[in-house]
């Protein structure tokens, strides 16, 4: 009975073991992390790779409720920060995040439909479209909107996703704005306008039909399901470079299209 038992113990011991062999380190790093701390019980952890390849062997690259960390494999310890390459300034983590951005926007914008955005089409033939995450109320939107006509030379078709700043509650401005461009007539009209400060309540309605409220809802999650960081945040379809979060001059954008 007792070798019985033994070998038992062996068989569920060498099972336990090959499973544990199965897995892959990443999700090792990730279970190490959750038992390490209680924590981490109920954290959003992301362990994004291993960084041999980028000298740190046996070190982890991992986001932990939008923080990045660099980690030991056993979980128990951590660098907060992001990893940078001192030789060519560049920060690798953001390199990696952006990557990983790139596959959720492109799910994010193909739920959408076209009267989900505002369309401010290329001028000629299209060579690519630049998709904006923005707000009337944000000063670099302004910025970047007064050059809407340079990409639009430049054969690019510029489309914005509603993504107002503030709660989605009535009364708050960012959301009104956003109401009366998706439910203007004109939405471009209106877009520019309104981040003009040329409006003169012109796009302001009683009530605002649920079909466009519904598109600065859903832009709005889009953006929150992206992990924005601000506004304008761009997504460009074509480049080596295809996520810019925040302005820069239409004539840095527009080059990125052509490498």
């Amino acid at each position: 009975m007792i070798i019985r038992s033994l070998l038992i113990l062996v068989a569920m011991t060498s099972f336990a073991n090959v499973a544990y062999a199965q897995q892959s380190d990443l999700e090792q790093v990730e279970n190490n992390l959750r038992n390490a701390n209680a924590q981490f019980g109920s954290a959003r952890i992301v362990v994004v790779r291993e960084l041999s390849n980028e000298k740190f062997p046996g070190l982890y690259e991992v986001n932990v409720d939008g923080q990045s960390l660099v980690v030991s494999k056993d979980g128990t310890r951590a660098i907060v920060g992001d990893v940078f390459d001192l030789e060519k300034m560049i920060n690798l983590t953001r390199i990696e995040k952006q990557k990983g951005q790139v596959v959720i926007v492109e799910q994010e914008i193909a739920k959408l439909d076209k009267n989900d955005f505002v369309i401010y089409p290329a001028k000629g033939k299209s060579i690519g479209q630049l998709y904006v995450f923005s707000d009337t109320t944000c000063g670099y939107c302004k910025k970047l909107h007064l050059e809407v006509q340079d990409y639009q030379n430049a054969g690019i078709d510029v489309k914005y996703i509603p993504y107002p700043r503030s709660e989605l509650v009535d009364g708050q401005p960012a959301f009104e704005n956003m109401k009366q461009v998706m439910c203007a007539k004109d939405k471009a009209a209106a877009m520019t306008k309104i981040k003009a400060g040329t409006d003169n309540g012109e796009f302001v309605q009683e009530s605002y039909a649920q079909e466009c409220v519904d598109s600065v809802i859903k832009g709005k999650m889009a953006g929150q399901n992206v992990r924005l960081e601000g506004t304008p945040f761009m997504y460009l379809t074509k480049g080596q470079i295809q996520i810019v979060p925040g302005y820069q001059p239409s004539e840095n954008i527009i080059s990125l299209f052509t490498k």
